[in-house]
């Protein structure tokens, strides 16, 4: 009987063997199965929506942008979504993630990068973490909205995701978990899905190459390793931190590889999980870093706290274009992606984020 990690969360030797486990990437799917099975999706002709069904997306196209207002209401529209139905994993994936969005742009109104840089660099820097998580919900939410409302109405309703403009990548796997319930195989392929619609639209982007990614500011976190995404977890009365620390933010590659460890600390490590959970429906996001640690920072000025603002006390809603309706995926090669979720040794970033943010402080004292 094939290996399948949902399985192994209620395995009773899962600590035992857990040594042995993180030597080898656990195995999701065949690719060639996979390849087929899009192959045999993409050659059936699209069917037209009826008058019902337009209604139902512009129901969703409506709902999308109310919540696309900022950061802080994209994060909670995320946990929202995996609340009501804790299958989809992504969302709860998103929500973590969405977190780290807005603790990266607050950091650039907040008490240490404003040192460091200019307001000419600080200003692209938000728009490129902005665009960003923008364009993420817009594909993704969408496509959780219309997973809710096949569910109310029992019956699959995925013919409907090009007409929401999402890639032909996503039809077959959202069918597919329809039928089995795979989530972790879901997960990875909203992972895959995401990070290539932003790599077009943002990480190509001729103007975030040259103000942003071009830039020493960019270059200089990600060479100090400032680069952390966190995941907050309760335990013990005390919140920790799990995650990993992006390297190389332009290689899309890497930035899958990234989604993946952080889905694979979560599902596999039952205590993260129920920690995260624990500390996302206690702790509103407010964009803060003293949401997670208000030992070190505050959302007020003043003090011997570290500065962190609320992320609508320091900067606006911005209107965004999604005008942009490239297919990205033409390499079926991609498909690969699906195959595997690593399993990393330890995700303990506790001492590592502390360290950071010395780091930080140093620099900082450095340029003063």
């Amino acid at each position: 009987m094939p290996f399948h990690p949902l399985d192994w969360l209620r395995h009773p030797l899962q600590h035992a063997y857990r040594s042995f486990l993180y030597r080898h990437p656990v195995r999701l799917a065949d690719a060639g199965l996979l390849h087929e099975l899009i192959a045999r999706r993409a050659a059936r002709p699209p069917r037209p929506a009826r008058p019902e069904e337009e209604a139902i997306i512009a129901a969703i196209r409506r709902a999308t942008a109310e919540q696309n207002r900022n950061n802080v209401t994209r994060t909670a529209a995320y946990l929202a979504m995996f609340e009501r139905y804790p299958e989809l994993h992504w969302a709860l994936l998103a929500h973590l993630v969405s977190r780290n969005g807005g603790w990266n742009m607050t950091d650039l109104r907040g008490g240490l990068l404003p040192r460091l840089l200019s307001n000419e660099m600080i200003a692209p820097l938000f728009l490129f973490l902005e665009r960003a998580n923008a364009l993420i919900f817009h594909d993704a939410y969408p496509q959780l909205l219309l997973y809710a409302e096949s569910k109310r109405r029992g019956t699959p309703l995925f013919h409907l995701l090009p007409a929401l403009g999402v890639s032909s990548f996503m039809q077959p796997l959202w069918e597919l978990f329809w039928h089995t319930g795979d989530a972790p195989l879901l997960t990875v392929a909203l992972i895959v899905n995401e990070q290539y619609y932003i790599q077009l639209r943002v990480v190509e982007h001729p103007f975030f190459r040259a103000r942003v990614l071009s830039s020493w500011p960019f270059i200089v976190e990600q060479w100090l390793g400032f680069n952390d995404v966190l995941i907050p977890f309760e335990q013990n009365g005390r919140v920790n931190l799990a995650g990993t620390t992006v390297r190389d933010f332009i290689d899309v590659h890497h930035r899958i590889h990234i989604g993946k460890t952080l889905y694979s600390l979560l599902l596999f490590d039952a205590r993260l999980f129920r920690g995260a959970v624990r500390f996302a429906r206690r702790v509103p996001h407010s964009g803060s870093r003293a949401d997670f640690w208000p030992q070190r920072f505050t959302a007020d000025r003043g003090g011997h706290r570290l500065y962190s603002p609320t992320l609508e006390s320091v900067w606006p809603d911005l209107i965004h274009s999604f005008s942009d309706q490239r297919d990205w995926f033409t390499d079926h090669t991609i498909i690969r992606a699906l195959e595997t979720l690593p399993l990393p040794a330890s995700g303990d970033m506790t001492g590592r984020y502390e360290r950071h943010l010395a780091m930080m402080k140093a620099a900082a004292q450095a340029a003063e």
